[in-house]
């Protein structure tokens, strides 16, 4: 047996089931090994704002890499012959010969993570990388100073601040919390401030995205008013402070991992996400300084190290005030990030109370020993799901199927390619796809990776996702959480899973199957097409039933008294 452990490899489908049984069974493992390690370096800011601590599965390999070490031992402890392990992280690769000379036994191992830097060439790195980062946000900070004089003087008494993220196209355009604001009576609004943390935008947009801030009927605080040049210094210099971070040995499976978490911490792949967590704590530092009353501080939850900060730096500053982390979106299984540890909530990194979107995710947000509160706020982002709307079906008496692609480019390819290789005749079993790619992707860039082999039956199509889900009969996806939204209006699902790195299966394993398929192969897809298409109209009937219990349970609307309740107002 050969293992590419590799972050983006294929495994076989039988391994992958093995790593994927691991993920589950380990998770609870590992939240406890890195909040030991945690609760050790509780003071030190700069560990806070590393992926490491963050536990964040899509962001960090660490999880996935402790769950390879468990399944190299497993593989080995059931008798299985490995000829070859192939990695692609060099403390890994040290890892797993020790493990193999514990065992006693000599199979090869392979590092293809390139040349084995030592501490001078990373040093180099880390340097350059800080610089263009402040030539980055230098441009940030100014047109914030330009355009500050448009702001009229800032209300400071008991205030709410709710953080979001503002990016092209969603300026002012409530992407994350449509109808909070509108709920609102006018003394509420004159104490309700969205925070916004400006992303993938470039330079040439800053000031303008300022202007069209700082001119909105909605109150905004713009956290670079109060930061200053100092602040943006402290957080460069954090690529350097991490250096002098000093680890304890923890083992795993007998041997220290600790190696692994200063590998990634030296890496310097959440620099970004460190530097806005860091100076989400010195927003919080200056607006004590600057005397605010805050009455509650709510952050849009990732458990992402920004949110670390953010959620640290109130905790120091403003310790009396309620905090909440607003859960916006349908959590997918392995986002073990989403669920605050102990040391988490014990030293301020994380909010006290957790606000879902629906009540059976609160459920499930909790446990026996939970160490933080989980309660049920508005579905913002979802509300679109309550409305009644006509029936949008084209009646062109094909069967629509509309393909919703991932941000990450492979996973789309994979869904592509595993539609294209099902032994379905498209055009004469009248079936139409809808392709869908996510925002971030260009079609051009997908299209690319077939090489002139593009289906003409794939019609690309542009707007907001959930109106193609209503006039298709059914949805084909990735990871991606529109899968739950389907099911809840009523379109069937499938889910395309790939046998590489951890499983993210955006669909709750409460919603029955009939709704829904795992696929994994063009002939499981193929499948499961030819059932949902030949589907009775009692069974459709059914679906639609279950669609809408599902939908009351996951998905709260928003209302008057949600809103009033998430953000603790008084009618």
């Amino acid at each position: 047996m050969i293992l590419d452990l590799r972050k983006d490899s294929v495994l076989d489908s039988s391994v992958y089931e093995s790593l994927k049984q691991i993920s589950l069974d380990s998770a609870n493992e590992f939240n406890s090994f890195i909040g030991a390690v945690s609760k050790t370096m509780s003071e030190n800011l700069d560990w806070w704002v590393e992926i490491p601590a963050s536990r964040h599965t899509l962001l960090s390999p660490l999880f996935y890499r402790f769950c390879l070490l468990h399944l190299i031992y497993e593989l080995i402890q059931s008798g299985s012959k490995i000829e070859k392990v192939i990695v692609d992280s060099a403390a890994l690769f040290r890892a797993v010969n020790e493990i193999k000379g514990k065992e006693g036994l000599n199979f090869e191992v392979s590092y293809s993570g390139g040349k084995l830097t030592g501490i001078f060439p990373n040093f180099i790195k880390s340097t350059i990388r800080s610089l263009w980062f402040c030539k980055q946000k230098l441009p940030l900070f100014w047109a914030a100073k330009k355009t500050s004089p448009i702001s009229q003087n800032q209300q400071k008494n008991n205030l709410i601040l709710i953080d979001l993220i503002v990016s092209p196209g969603f300026i002012t355009k409530d992407r994350y919390y449509p109808g909070l604001w509108t709920k609102l009576n006018s003394e509420q609004k004159k104490r309700t401030f969205f925070v916004p943390t400006l992303l993938m935008m470039k330079e040439k947009e800053f000031e303008a995205a300022y202007h069209e801030l700082r001119t909105s009927d909605k109150n905004f605080l713009i956290k670079e008013d109060y930061l200053t040049l100092s602040d943006l210094l402290y957080s460069q210099l954090h690529i350097f402070r991490i250096w002098f971070i000093k680890l304890p040995p923890q083992e795993v499976l007998g041997i220290d991992f600790s190696p692994l978490i200063r590998e990634e911490l030296l890496s310097g792949g959440g620099f970004n996400n460190a530097i806005e967590g860091l100076l989400n704590y010195r927003f919080a530092k200056r607006l004590k300084e600057k005397s605010f009353n805050l009455s509650l501080i709510i952050d849009w939850w990732e458990g992402q190290p920004l949110d670390k900060g953010w959620n640290l730096g109130f905790h120091t500053f403003f310790p009396k005030t309620p905090r909440k982390g607003y859960l916006g979106f349908t959590p997918r299984t392995m986002e073990i990030h989403l669920r605050p540890t102990e040391s988490e909530v014990k030293y301020g990194a994380a909010p006290e109370t957790i606000s879902t979107i629906g009540e059976q995710f609160s459920k499930e947000m909790k446990s026996t020993n939970s160490p933080f509160k989980a309660e049920t706020a508005p579905a913002f982002r979802f509300n679109h799901i309550w409305e009644n709307r006509a029936d949008q079906d084209q009646a062109s008496g094909t069967f629509k199927i509309l393909m919703a692609l991932s941000i990450m480019v492979d996973e789309s390819v994979n869904i592509l390619e595993k539609v294209i290789e099902s032994s379905l005749d498209f055009e004469r079993d009248g079936i139409e796809f809808l392709i869908k790619p996510h925002p971030a992707t260009t079609v051009d860039k997908l299209k690319s990776r077939f090489l002139g082999t593009w289906p003409h039956h794939f019609q690309v199509v542009e707007g907001p996702t959930p109106n193609y889900i209503r006039m298709s009969d059914l949805l084909i996806t990735g990871m991606s959480s529109v899968g739950l939204e389907a099911v809840v209006l009523g379109t069937p699902v499938i889910v395309v899973e790939t046998t590489r790195g951890l499983a993210y299966d955006p669909i709750p394993d409460s919603v029955p199957k009939e709704l829904w398929r795992n696929c994994r192969s063009s002939e499981e897809i193929s499948e499961a097409i030819n059932i949902f298409r030949n589907h009775s109209p009692e069974e459709v009937r059914g679906h639609q039933e279950l669609s809408s219990k599902i939908k009351k349970d996951y998905f709260e609307p928003v209302t008057k008294e949600g809103i009033y309740r998430f953000l603790e107002l008084k009618d």
